[in-house]
């Protein structure tokens, strides 16, 4: 009797559990096709949006084209409509102020003397006249009056390789009688190029072709023709009509190395210093100068802007017919260090010597020292500090004199070189 109870007892247990599997059953069953009914909708709902996003693009697409055709049918031209910024020329302004202490009583000479001097006021314009040429002008306001420092145009590529400049401009006697004052690394030019082409170096009238030549002594060279009229008047005779001086300057190019380079070049100028007219007479009175050119300059990759060091050179050699049997012949030249040591701060110092340009000279020398501190506040102002030593023929003294110079620059040329 007792094991009957106990399998009723098991039987229904088993019964149960049975029932409980099927339910279990049902609930799953009924679960997947409630997903399946939900991957439908969302898969429904999702082609009905990408269907709802490609019709507003396309919407927005025939809109934008009947716009851009609407804009086309209603554009008008009205005059002057060609008078856009971008024709218009790039326009700079520079200063160039002098203070100057003379140390020597009684501090002045009959050249200088202590004060200040406002030295030039220039206006630069340059532009890009079309796809073939562009053109450069400075205008310089000074004590004197006002004058063309520059204007010229330029074709680039007339032949492969070749420019041509006509206009006024300052020519390429070595390296620095190109660069504008303002521009250059000490308050004025070296002794030799005052002394020989004036104050303010060899700035002529005239034409000039310059060649990028093949490499074949360096690794580039540049030779560089100008034929000018004879108007400088310490060289030659300083009129307009005559026989035109003729320059030839050759310059050769070296990279030693990626942060430093080496360029010399020679330079001849001839021309008549008399006034008889375009003529080919035997009674003309020439000069002749020549000059040699050496740069060593040394600026490491990725820090030219903080350090740097550049030795310049040039030599020059006169020779100039006068009245008569007299003869000029005078020798000349100038080196100089320049170091910068800092963004903002650059020193150096220059050596000049030249014979005068008088006759019967074999033993006279005029010589200078200048050292130098400039101070870079930004790339539109500088300050120089200056003292200048000089000494020698035509002087009953030495010659001591303390300067301070304040360039600044408005515009986008700042202080070019040339």
């Amino acid at each position: 009797m007792k094991r009957l109870t106990m399998l009723i007892i098991l039987l229904v247990g088993i019964g149960s559990v049975s029932g409980q599997e099927e339910a279990v059953t049902a609930r799953v069953d009924s679960l997947q096709k409630m997903v399946q009914e939900l991957k439908q909708q969302v898969d429904q709902l999702s082609r009905e949006s990408a269907k709802q996003e490609i019709e507003q693009l396309q919407r927005a697409a025939l809109e934008a084209a009947q716009q851009k055709e609407e804009r086309k049918v209603t554009k008008t031209f009205r005059e002057g409509a060609r008078s856009l910024q971008a024709l218009n020329p790039e326009i700079s302004v520079t200063g160039d102020m002098l203070t100057r202490y003379l140390i020597e009583s009684p501090h002045y000479t009959d050249e200088a003397r202590s004060g200040f001097l406002f030295r030039v006021l220039g206006l630069h314009i340059q532009s890009n006249l079309d796809p073939f040429s562009f053109a450069k002008v400075a205008i310089e306001f000074g004590a004197d009056g006002v004058g063309v420092g520059e204007a010229y145009v330029t074709w680039v590529n007339v032949l492969p390789r070749i420019n041509l400049t006509a206009g006024k401009f300052r020519q390429q006697f070595g390296v620095i009688n190109r660069w504008h004052q303002h521009a250059l690394d000490q308050s004025a030019f070296p002794l030799p190029i005052q002394l020989y082409m004036g104050e303010e170096g060899l700035n002529q009238v005239g034409v000039s072709v310059n060649w990028l030549m093949p490499s074949f002594t360096a690794h580039a060279n540049e030779l560089t023709l100008e034929i000018t009229n004879s108007q400088n008047a310490q060289l030659f005779s300083g009129e307009n009509f005559g026989l035109p001086a003729t320059l030839l300057h050759w310059k050769n190019y070296y990279d030693l190395s990626r942060d430093t380079y080496f360029e010399w070049g020679v330079t001849g100028l001839a021309g008549t210093n008399d006034s008889l007219g375009f003529t080919f007479s035997a009674d003309h009175r020439w000069t002749y100068l020549g000059g040699l050119d050496f740069t060593l300059s040394w600026s490491p990759v990725n820090q030219a802007l903080y350090r740097g060091i550049t030795w310049r050179t040039e030599l020059f050699y006169l020779n100039k017919d006068l009245n008569g049997s007299d003869r000029i012949k005078a020798l000349g030249g100038y080196t100089y260090l320049d170091y910068r040591f800092s963004r903002q701060f650059i020193g150096g110092v220059r050596v000049d010597v030249a014979q005068p340009p008088v006759p019967d000279n074999a033993n006279q020398l005029t010589w200078q020292v200048v050292p130098y501190l400039t101070f870079w506040q930004s790339e539109f102002v500088l300050l120089r500090l200056e003292y200048q030593h000089q000494a020698g023929y035509n002087l009953d003294a030495t010659d001591n004199r303390l300067t301070l110079q304040i360039d600044w620059a408005v515009g986008p040329h700042k202080h070019e070189r040339y």
